[in-house]
């Protein structure tokens, strides 16, 4: 775990992920392990609030992952300064930036995997109000 990460709430958003140093462009922010969920918890998870806490693994078998670490708890923008990538042999997610990110600033993803200025497909899905 990355030891320079850490927690803060953002109002309207809740729990946030930033760090105390700033992080160079194409940096690697994270590596999480995941916690693979079977298909056929998937109904049942995604009646829970939980799965706003879940990645897709493989969607053909439904199979949902929660990121450890603060892979988790990294919340929206649709023009986000961090990626993610799945790694489905190391069952892992790879957080890395896709800009300089300065100290102090919130680190986003994309939920629905591309940038968007648009009201995020993720949202729409939960009938969720949308903060950019």
């Amino acid at each position: 775990m990355n030891p320079t990460l850490y927690i803060k709430n953002v109002s309207g958003k809740g729990r946030a992920v930033f760090s105390k140093q700033s992080i160079p462009k194409d940096a690697v922010i994270e590596i999480c392990p995941l916690i693979v969920l079977p298909g056929a918890d998937y109904e049942l998870v995604t009646a829970t609030q939980m799965i706003n806490y879940c990645f897709f693994f493989n969607p053909e078998k439904a199979e949902l992952a929660i990121a450890l670490g603060f892979g988790s708890l990294y919340n929206h923008a649709s023009l986000p300064n961090a990626l993610h990538q799945l790694d489905l042999e190391k069952k892992c997610l790879f957080f890395y930036a896709a800009r300089e990110i300065p100290a102090g600033e919130e680190i986003c993803i994309n939920y629905d995997g591309e940038s968007t200025a648009d009201t995020p497909k993720w949202f729409n899905d939960r009938n969720l109000k949308y903060l950019p």
